[in-house]
Order: structure tokens, then sequence, then C-alpha cells
């Protein structure tokens, strides 16, 4: 059935016809017509075949479609539902099935280094949105400490290896393919020998040892091997996240030549990291977003953001290409 967007909930106003109104990106607007208001409203209840409608009706619906607004979308109860009203809620393009973002997702195989309280959390959110392959890297033992943040872990699993965990929660969740590193990433080697072995769309750096090092490692095998890196982080109440594409934005080594902040040095004891649960989960959901954004190859923006959840304020970083 070819539908009207319901997701876009159109609506008349002051002879203008409305579809994402209110949303800046995604707001379409047509002159008012009986003629469009019929279509509409009959493309509401959808129809089996495009052939069905006249001449007239035939012009109207083509620039229904070429502005993102005609879909095929069932809008049933299926296990992805949600996600189809959601694909074709934020696509503008003319494409009309939702499911071939969904599909994307499906096939993708994505590399999470660290499974603390941002790697484990966001192989759970990648799983339910409906990522099946995943090459997890961790040696770590999980901690009493780690519970009140890390998804993944109970208390009857301190002292045993997060990958082990990590991989037997998510295959509780849903059928997925999980390939399991219990290694530490102690050189750029290290990593490179997983860059080698296996093919994956997106990297995530999520460990925190050697600190800023590692993610230079990921920065200059994202440009070796043509593949995109994403990293985040949160710091008390900041969280922060971005992508380096290869041949598309600036290099992080450049980006954070600009931009980091160094650590103190007027302390010689450092503290454990300050985080409650809440502060995690927005990391790795911020995180996450833009993963799914990627491999849908939806975004509309080359930009690192960092939201201070103190106050809700944000800062946006332009990483386009120079």
């Amino acid at each position: 059935m070819f539908r009207i967007k319901r997701t876009l909930q159109p609506f008349v106003e002051n002879n203008i016809i409305y579809f994402g109104y209110g949303n800046k990106i995604l707001e379409r607007k047509f002159e008012f017509s009986e003629d469009l208001y019929n279509l509409i409203k009959k493309l509401d209840y959808g129809i089996h075949d495009i052939k069905e409608l006249n001449q007239d009706e035939m012009k109207l619906y083509d620039m229904l479609q070429k502005n993102g607004c005609i879909t095929i979308n069932e809008y049933d109860n299926s296990f992805f539902s949600r996600n189809y009203n959601f694909f074709e809620w934020i696509d503008k393009t003319s494409n009309i099935d939702p499911k071939i973002h969904q599909d994307k997702i499906i096939k993708s195989t994505i590399l999470i280094v660290g499974l603390g309280g941002i790697g484990a959390n966001i192989s759970e959110i990648l799983l339910r949105t409906g990522v099946k392959n995943f090459i997890l890297v961790d040696d770590d033992i999980i901690e009493e400490s780690n519970i009140t943040r890390q998804g993944s872990y109970k208390m009857d699993d301190i002292g045993k290896f997060k990958t082990d965990v990590c991989k037997k929660h998510l295959e509780s969740i849903l059928d997925c393919n999980i390939t399991v590193y219990n290694k530490r990433i102690k050189s750029k080697e290290d990593l490179e020998e997983i860059y080698k072995k296996h093919y994956f769309d997106i990297a995530i750096c999520s460990a925190d040892e050697p600190i800023i090092e590692i993610d230079f490692w990921f920065d200059d095998l994202s440009h070796k091997y043509n593949r995109k890196f994403i990293c985040g982080s949160y710091a008390s109440t900041v969280i922060n996240t971005l992508c380096i594409t290869p041949g598309s934005t600036r290099t992080l080594r450049d980006f954070y030549g600009n931009n980091l902040i160094e650590d103190d040095n007027m302390l010689k004891n450092k503290h454990k990291t300050s985080v409650i649960a809440p502060i995690s989960y927005m990391s790795a959901s911020l995180i996450s977003y833009r993963i799914i954004l990627e491999l849908i190859s939806m975004v509309y923006e080359n930009i690192a953001i960092q939201i201070d959840l103190l106050d809700w304020s944000n800062i946006k970083y332009n990483l386009d290409k120079e």
C-alpha cells in the first residue's frame, strides 16, 4: 500500500499544508489546494497501485514523493515497527520503504573496544536497535563498582571477565553473532591485528587507557583502512561524541590539537571516575544514536557534540575536512 507518512502529521494552517511541523530540519510545506488536500486524505487510507491515480493526482503524488512524504510502511506491531516509523520520519529523500534502513543496521558489524560504562551499554542499545554482529574487546574483570552503571552486569558476575558476561547478556536478549577478544589493547599494533582480521562498518573506542593515545591509534587506523571511527565519553556531568569519517572529516589529531583540555597538574593522586547511572546511559545513548545515523547514512552535519547535563548547555564543533 502506498500511503502518506502519518509520522509527519500533516495539517492545514493559513492555506499552507505542513508536514513535520515544528522541526526545522524535517518541515515541508505546500500551498493548499483542494486537489492536494483530497489526495492526502486518499493516501491516508492507502492505495494498492499508483496507477489508480489520474494524471493530475499523479503530478501531486510525484511532488509528495520527491519531498519524502510517501511511504509503504504498514504501521503494524511487527518487531521493528517502531524503528520503521522513526526512520521514515527522519528520511527526507524520495525513498518510500523505511525497511531499507533497518536492513543496513541488521547487516552491519560493529567493533567495540572497552566494555565499561559506555561500551557495555552501547552494545545492548545497538542490539535492541537491530545490530546483529559485534566484535567485543576488553580484558577487565567485573568489579562491585561496575554494577551501578553498566547494564550488562549483575552482582553474581563479579570476578568474571566482562567479555564473557557481556556476550552472554546480549545473546539472552536477541539472536546475534559475537566475537570476543579477552585482551588489553596496549599498542596500535594490537589494535591493527583486529583491523586486519575482521571487516566491520564502524569502530567504537570506549576504552579509557592509555588515555588519548588509544584514540589516536583508532584515528590512524581509521584512515589507513578507510573505516569510520566513533568515540565518546563522560566527565562528571559532561557527555560528548564525534565521528571521524576518512575523506570527509578532519582527523582526530587535528581536532584534538585545537580543542583538547589538558589534565590538571596540581594533584599527584588521580581520582576514580565521577559518574552515576543516568550519565553513563545518556552518554552511551548519545553515541549509539550517532552510530545508527552513520549506518543508515542520515547524518546532516559533521560535528562533535558536547552536552553539559548540569545546565543542559551544548557546544557543537565543526568537523568538516578543510
